[in-house]
């Protein structure tokens, strides 16, 4: 989806515990063995990972699609000193000039590009742009197939507000649109969205399309040991050895 004002101005608290998880994600990314140089967070939104990087001295930069979500960064403490190109990172060599040493992707942020196609271009676009050696990490779910029907459900249920979810599925396209409405005491609350998901192998198979290879897999940002039980995926990507690359 696109980040207008008043999306941008409830990003924060609407997802609230995925910001109490980005001190962890944070000093996972920043732990990462690689080469010296700058990192490149697609989809840098109001700075959830990126503000945690740069208080760690990191030097890193960012790409989003949204002027609003981006204001909201600026607005920030350290958020006016981290660079950001405003515009669609599937098109990552018109909006960057410079190679990095990580580029990541969190929170299912590849699954808003909407086609398979998208998908591949972005991944050819980050391996275009990453130094001898960089990284390419991409955080998102692993998609729950025996439950991706259409309907309404209740997903959550509060002393001031219930949250209802409206689904449907597209599973030729791989596509799931919905719109989330929070009904509570100030009002109703609509928040529309849609995801092209992929699976864990197809996203493999991304990356070696642009030349790149799995280095390691973890079933979250504490490194834990990745699960067919597990809900979620940090992988990393990197290039091969020269002798390997073809």
């Amino acid at each position: 989806m696109r980040y207008d004002d008043r999306h941008a101005e409830l990003y924060d608290d609407r997802f609230r515990e995925r910001f109490d998880e980005a001190e962890e994600a944070a000093a996972f990314l920043a732990g990462l063995d690689r080469p010296p140089g700058p990192v490149l967070e697609l989809g840098i939104g109001t700075g959830r990972l990126a503000l945690p990087l740069l208080g760690r001295g990191v030097d890193v930069r960012g790409v989003d699609a949204s002027p609003a979500m981006v204001a909201r960064l600026r607005g920030k403490p350290g958020g006016d000193r981290i660079p950001v190109a405003v515009g669609d990172f599937v098109a990552l060599a018109t909006l960057v000039d410079d190679r990095f040493s990580l580029i990541f992707l969190a929170f299912n942020t590849l699954f808003e590009l909407g086609s398979q196609d998208e998908q591949v271009r972005c991944f050819c676009g980050v391996a275009d742009r990453l130094l001898p050696g960089g990284l390419f990490v991409v955080e998102a779910v692993v998609p729950d197939l025996s439950n991706a029907g259409d309907g309404i459900a209740v997903v959550a249920v509060d002393d001031g507000a219930v949250r209802l979810q409206d689904t449907h599925h597209d599973p030729l396209a791989q596509v799931v649109t919905g719109e989330t409405v929070t009904v509570g005491d100030t009002g109703t609350e609509r928040w529309p969205w849609s995801i092209r998901y992929a699976t864990v192998p197809e996203i493999d198979l991304m990356a070696r399309v642009a030349g790149l290879r799995l280095r390691a897999r973890h079933g979250g940002w504490s490194g834990e040991p990745f699960t067919a039980d597990s809900p979620r995926h940090v992988s990393v990507y990197e290039p091969p050895p020269p002798f390997l690359a073809r």
